[in-house]
């Protein structure tokens, strides 16, 4: 459901949704597309929307929402960065894209990797004896030919290999003072090149299901393009809509992006409560009694000092450096000619980019790698 500040519905922007997005699936027009995708974004609306006769006002409240949205779905403050070809690289995973692991969340990877889950198979794993809690790595030295990983801690492990999963934020703050010696050119265009930005999510707990249970949310569409008076905090005026969750009857969750998101992140979660509710109140407040959320859960990316941001995207300068995942990804090998640098995480896939699914293949990419120089047959498949 599309509603503006005024509290009117707008019947005419689903279907315009669902034209944008047929045209940004269609992977032949991204590719004969030159530039970024804000001007392709933008040249399209108004075509459709030159075609439908759709009202002025309303076609700009939806071009501001709808490129706003598809911040949320690059990864990206501003999709002026974003490359308009770029987008092309990204595929889909077959099967269900919202998949909840039997309502067991991202818990149930971990079960899988220990062999505690029902379906597992053979002896527990103890977690404890292959992973080293509160360890955060400060310098890894390739110098030698083992490598040295120094922790805050004082503690230091030396490795054969190291595969890293760092984000693109983190080495984009860190390359400089983590690697010993230096990453290469061609390395450091990647980081450089790939692009991320701040995508947080609030989910907002209440007492009821109060929206209808055929609603699956409500994108909220600004007609004014002044941040409204009855929006306290700068960071509600980046809100673009509340949305259901299937596993969670009584949650809504909202979404924002870039300075919005990060200036959010800077607020408690009284705060969050409140600017959410007198949101809701303002834009549905005149069709729904919305009773005040109990509770909040909310991501915080961007202040967190391991990730520095949400997930990666393809950035114009991505195509200036002729750079991009595969560049990320390639093995560094150190003076003794043994690659002892691996790399690994979402931004390294050249299709999965941005996804869970995505970073987990990766993963298993460079250990099947890992395990090819010793001669080892087991595959490892999503």
């Amino acid at each position: 459901m599309f509603v503006t500040e005024d509290g009117e519905e707008v019947s005419s922007c689903p279907e315009l949704y669902l034209n944008m997005g047929e045209i940004l699936e269609d992977e032949d027009t991204l590719k004969n597309t030159k530039g970024n995708l804000y001007d392709f974004v933008v040249s399209r609306c108004t075509k459709i929307s030159k075609e439908k006769l759709l009202d002025h006002r309303v076609l700009q409240a939806f071009v501001e929402w709808f490129i706003k949205f598809e911040c949320t779905i690059e990864g990206c403050d501003d999709l002026k960065d974003v490359s308009a070809p770029g987008l092309a690289e990204y595929k889909r995973c077959p099967g269900d894209s919202v998949m909840t692991w039997k309502d067991g969340g991202y818990n149930s990877i971990v079960e899988i990797l220990l062999n505690m889950h029902p379906l597992s198979e053979g002896p527990a794993v103890d977690l404890e004896e292959i992973v080293f809690l509160n360890c955060e790595v400060i310098e890894i030295d390739w110098s030698g030919l083992e490598a040295l990983i120094k922790c805050a801690n004082g503690s230091i492990h030396r490795a054969d290999h190291v595969i890293v999963t760092v984000s693109v934020g983190v080495l984009k703050e860190r390359h400089s003072t983590l690697f010993k010696p230096p990453l290469p050119d061609s390395k450091l265009d990647a980081i450089r090149g790939l692009g991320i930005g701040t995508v947080d999510k609030i989910y907002l707990h209440f007492p009821y299901q109060w929206w209808p249970q055929n609603c699956s949310g409500f994108s909220l569409l600004r007609k004014n393009t002044i941040l409204s008076r009855s929006e306290v905090y700068p960071w509600e005026n980046g809100v673009i809509g509340f949305y259901a969750e299937s596993s969670a009857p009584k949650v809504l969750g909202a979404w924002l992006i870039g300075d919005a998101a990060r200036d959010a992140e800077l607020y408690t979660d009284e705060q969050i409560l409140e600017g959410c509710y007198r949101l809701l109140r303002n834009y549905l407040g005149h069709k729904f009694v919305i009773p005040e959320p109990t509770d909040v859960l909310r991501s915080k990316w961007f202040s967190n000092p391991h990730f520095r941001g949400s997930y990666s995207f393809r950035s114009l300068t991505t195509e200036a450096l002729k750079t991009g995942a595969k560049s990320l990804a390639k093995p560094i090998a150190n003076f003794y000619n043994r690659e002892l640098l691996m790399f690994a995480g979402e931004a390294t896939h050249p299709n999965y980019y941005s996804t869970v699914h995505g970073a987990l293949e990766s993963g298993w990419r460079e250990a099947d790698n890992i395990a090819k120089k010793y001669v080892l047959s087991r595959k490892c498949s999503l």
